[in-house]
């Protein structure tokens, strides 16, 4: 920018060179055959005053190029400021100020002021103290195994059961093995389930003799033992008979039996049956499957059932406020990650309007120096020009005096007449 407007106004300055001070030579050659300027003169002849003419316009010229150049930076300059301090300044300091407001306000919603976490923090405190009594009521640590998978220990024993009492059940279902699957399951389950209760009335046998009495605890212990007993023994004695029934000689239909016993004359006759090898053996597996699950539940529970009730619920309500107070933490940093991208945008924005304002500061005060170089350049062609007149008008006088305003001219003189 700053050379265009240069060369919009001096390009003959600008460009020129020795052979262009030729015309300024051949002038003050016709001048000095005619002893013009006279020898007495102290002041430049009309040539000489044209050229500094000629530069004076040539600047007055630039100078209005460049004024309206400076005019057009302070412009962009104005308004360059106003984008930044209205515009991305302005916003940054709202968005810090809907930043700190939304913070705010989320933790009043949800962080460590809030209602909820007011709620969720006193229900921790009211669980912890309640397994803190229970813990030093018993003085001793929860007394618990394999707690994750008990459940699964359970299923895999009634599963274990089902084949087992299959070869009892499938003597009434032969034309049916699924139905005697489901049915042989069921038994399993509910056998698994009689030595999970037994096993815990156990294992709790102090707290349940006091809340229901020894006879009714003893009863309790009985009524599980005569269920699952007679359960076991049944299923015994049904295969036992129909192992006994597949061995007879005679090939009886089972069809014919159940229509000549029915079904309650074949279970009576079953449970009268005596046990044999294959009888015996299922009561054994039934027996120590339901000992085993006894064993589980047993091991699996504490002696007191306060202690495990406490410790999971002060555990619950440890996690629920941790798993509140991680929720509140992740939000409040998505929110604040959101705004500081906002931030983090318009600062870059203000840097580089910055730098912009920077630049047209710089071109701005580099018009003064490039003036100063400039005006130097039209000073010194000007010289040129005045001492090629000058030479020429010397050269051909021969002999005449010179005028005594001839010679180098003061540098400072040149500039107050151009820039005057």
């Amino acid at each position: 920018m700053k050379n265009v407007v240069a060369r919009s106004t001096l390009t003959r300055y600008m460009a020129f060179s020795e052979k262009d001070a030729k015309p300024d030579r051949e002038k003050g050659r016709r001048d000095g055959k005619n002893a013009f300027p006279r020898h007495e003169a102290n002041e430049p002849s009309p040539h000489e005053l044209e050229r500094v003419g000629q530069a004076k316009a040539a600047i007055t010229a630039y100078d209005r190029h460049l004024h309206d150049v400076r005019e057009q930076l302070d412009l962009d300059i104005a308004s360059r400021e106003q984008e930044l301090n209205e515009g991305y300044l302005g916003q940054k300091e709202s968005v810090i100020h809907a930043k700190e407001s939304a913070l705010e306000n989320i933790r009043q919603e949800s962080g460590a002021n809030s209602e909820a976490f007011r709620q969720l923090y006193n229900i921790q405190e009211e669980k912890k103290e309640n397994f803190r009594r229970v813990e030093l009521r018993l003085n001793r640590p929860l007394q618990v195994h394999f707690v994750r998978v008990y459940m699964v220990m359970l299923t895999v024993l009634a599963i274990l059961e089902a084949p087992i009492n299959k070869l009892a059940v499938e003597f009434f279902f032969q034309e049916s093995p699924l139905l005697a699957m489901v049915l042989a399951l069921t038994v399993g389950i509910v056998l698994v389930s009689l030595a999970h209760f037994l096993g815990v009335l156990l294992r709790q046998g102090g707290h349940y003799r006091e809340k229901l009495g020894l006879k009714n605890y003893l009863a309790s212990i009985a009524v599980i033992l005569a269920v699952a007993g007679s359960m076991i023994y049944l299923i015994s004695s049904l295969r036992q008979q129909y192992v006994n029934f597949l061995s007879q000689e005679q090939q009886t239909d089972l069809a014919a039996l159940l229509l000549s016993d029915g079904v309650g004359g074949l279970f009576e006759r079953s449970i009268q049956t005596e046990l044999g090898i294959a009888g015996l053996t299922l009561l054994v597996l039934n027996v120590s499957i339901f000992l085993l699950g006894v064993l589980f539940s047993f091991l699996r529970h504490d002696s007191d059932p306060d202690y495990e009730r406490v410790t999971i619920e002060r555990d619950r309500a440890v996690s629920n406020l941790v798993e509140y107070r991680n929720k509140f933490e992740q939000r409040a940093a998505e929110l604040q990650r959101e705004f500081d991208e906002k931030i983090t945008y318009l600062e870059k924005k203000s840097l580089d309007l910055e730098a912009e304002i920077r630049e047209l500061h710089s071109q701005r005060e580099s018009l003064e120096v490039q003036r100063e170089h400039d005006l130097n350049i039209v000073i010194d062609v000007l010289r040129q020009q005045i001492l090629a007149y000058q030479s020429g008008n010397v050269e051909a006088r021969n002999g005449n005096g010179v005028p005594e305003y001839f010679g180098e001219p003061p540098l400072t003189e040149l500039q107050s007449r151009v820039a005057a």
